[in-house]
């Protein structure tokens, strides 16, 4: 088995952990190094919280005291405040995140599909567009929602609280947008300006947050950071307005990514669970 370079508790929970192990298995802190070769004062160090150890420290004072790493440092779900709004099972949440995955694909897709609507805005006065721009409308919106409630589990997932929010947000506001939009095909080409540029500056500043979230997953290194980075670089081209053409670009990038990313943490939990 591998172990990261990262480990996944950090102090001071790390370090009372230990501890915990420790007195569980009886064994003195004197005992404890004996087996795995670390001298007292960084034992003494790690329970205190004051250092962090390279995980084959860690891996080295697990197996003395009997406890494989996984086992102890696994992520587990946590139930939130959005479940039962969002309908999260607990006991699936490995389908629950292919359900995500795949509607992150389909979300992708229906992307294409909707700038193919817009480019056909002169056509908004006929009932065959309307029914059609509705129906696209519905399958993005089901479709997002099904995609961000993955990162909200993610979110539960990694003690991630901000990403738990940051997800559930896009889901409301996606949902009040995609109401505004089709309400757009009656309404006055005045107000469809203002909202227009509301909507670039709520998708910015979640834009900004859900990244800043997902950079969080350091369990996933390069994939986690870029995509968090291509995240946030979006949703500040979205707040300067002027430059979201980029990041209707960005936005197509960084949905493949955040795709990938949920299809990385399914398969870590698969093999976790087998």
């Amino acid at each position: 088995m591998e172990f990261n370079k990262k480990h996944i508790m950090k102090q001071p929970e790390l370090g009372q952990k230990i501890l915990e192990l420790r007195k569980q298995k009886g064994y003195t802190q004197e005992e404890l190094v004996e087996q795995c070769n670390i001298n007292v004062r960084t034992i003494q160090r790690i329970e205190a919280g004051d250092v962090s150890p390279r995980s084959y420290t860690i891996k080295a004072i697990l197996e003395v005291l009997g406890f494989d790493y996984e086992e102890v440092f696994q992520k587990k779900y946590f139930p939130g405040k959005f479940d039962t709004f969002l309908g999260i099972d607990k006991n699936k949440i490995y389908k629950q995140l292919n359900i995500a995955m795949i509607f992150g694909f389909v979300y992708f897709l229906s992307g294409f599909f909707e700038i193919g609507a817009d480019f056909l805005s002169y056509e908004k006065n006929s009932v065959t567009f309307k029914s059609i721009y509705i129906v696209i409308k519905v399958i993005s919106t089901v479709a997002l929602f099904l995609f961000f409630r993955g990162f909200v589990i993610v979110g539960g997932m990694y003690n991630n609280y901000l990403m738990q929010i940051a997800s559930f947000l896009i889901i409301v506001f996606t949902l009040f947008f995609s109401v505004l939009d089709i309400t757009s095909l009656y309404v006055w080409q005045d107000f469809l300006n203002i909202f227009g540029i509301s909507k670039l500056i709520a998708f910015g500043v979640l834009s900004i947050i859900i990244g800043m979230a997902i950079r969080r997953l350091t369990d996933f290194g390069n994939l986690a950071n870029w995509t968090g980075i291509i995240e946030i670089i979006t949703g500040v081209c979205l707040l300067l307005i002027i430059l979201s053409p980029i990041a209707l670009v960005t936005q197509f990038v960084v949905e493949i990514f955040e795709v990938i990313l949920l299809y990385k943490i399914a398969l870590q939990l698969k093999k976790r669970v087998s």
